[in-house]
């Protein structure tokens, strides 16, 4: 049976549609690689140096480009996706660039990789989509000892942000984004990883509190508006208050 004819209630397969209708275009793709990653995605990437010769897995790797960054820094790099759409698009991106890249459609379950088959793991914009008490065994058991992950998240550890994400987004003039069943990772999910995997700290590469204001509500419709929304979080951020942003980098090392 098809994987689109399967029951629709079961959220492996609601994340697979959605992200099949929501693969982004080759050209866009190639143009994302070629400006490189965005502060967060560059914390993520340096969290899991040295990266040459290196193997490692990019979960829900998506139309592959954080896999393309990986691959430029010299890593030996599989990506996992649940889309076959998203999965042909990251193909294609890794043979228009000219990088080694193994991609991989479906699940991460259990037995499908080896122990210790990485050094590191990555991901962007994937945890929160997923069930890690189920995952995080898996990290861990494929993970060599002394292993890292690192992984670009939505957070909800600012409950201002939550207030507006459960009130405010997708009425009125206010944008959603996102799938039907993710939701922002809490404390909870951060005990799960550290207790399956080992200790966990959180980063911050650019902090996005007011920023995502301007990306839901003013859509970065006001260029000059943009910019003093982006040095105050900027200020924000060098006051230390990262933990007040949307996104962070949760990084995970494995216990020897």
């Amino acid at each position: 049976m098809d994987s689109l004819e399967r029951d629709t209630g079961t959220v492996g397969v609601r994340e697979q549609m959605f992200w099949d209708e929501h693969v982004p275009g080759l050209a866009h793709c190639v143009s994302a690689f070629e400006r490189g990653p965005d502060p967060n995605t560059r914390a993520m990437l340096d969290a899991v140096e040295p990266l040459r010769g290196r193997r490692v897995l990019d979960f829900a790797c998506g139309a592959g480009v954080t896999s393309a960054f990986l691959a430029q820094r010299g890593a030996v790099v599989t990506g996992i996706d649940i889309s076959p759409a998203s999965i042909g698009r990251a193909r294609e991106l890794a043979e228009s660039i000219g990088l080694p890249i193994e991609f991989i459609t479906g699940e991460l379950t259990p037995g499908i990789f080896p122990p210790g088959s990485f050094d590191s793991i990555v991901g962007h914009y994937a945890l929160h989509h997923v069930d890690l008490s189920s995952i995080a065994p898996i990290f861990s058991q494929i993970l060599l000892p002394g292993g890292r992950g690192a992984f670009v998240e939505t957070m909800g550890l600012n409950p201002l942000l939550n207030f507006a994400r459960r009130r405010l987004a997708g009425r009125g003039a206010v944008a959603s984004y996102g799938s039907e069943d993710e939701r922002p990772l809490e404390r909870s999910d951060l005990d799960v990883l550290e207790a399956e995997i080992g200790p966990v700290e959180l980063t911050v590469g650019e902090l996005r509190f007011l920023r995502i204001l301007d990306r839901n509500v003013l859509r970065y419709r006001w260029p000059r508006v943009s910019k003093a929304i982006g040095r105050t979080d900027d200020a924000l951020l060098r006051l230390g208050l990262g933990l007040w942003s949307y996104h962070q980098v949760v990084k995970v090392s494995k216990r020897p």
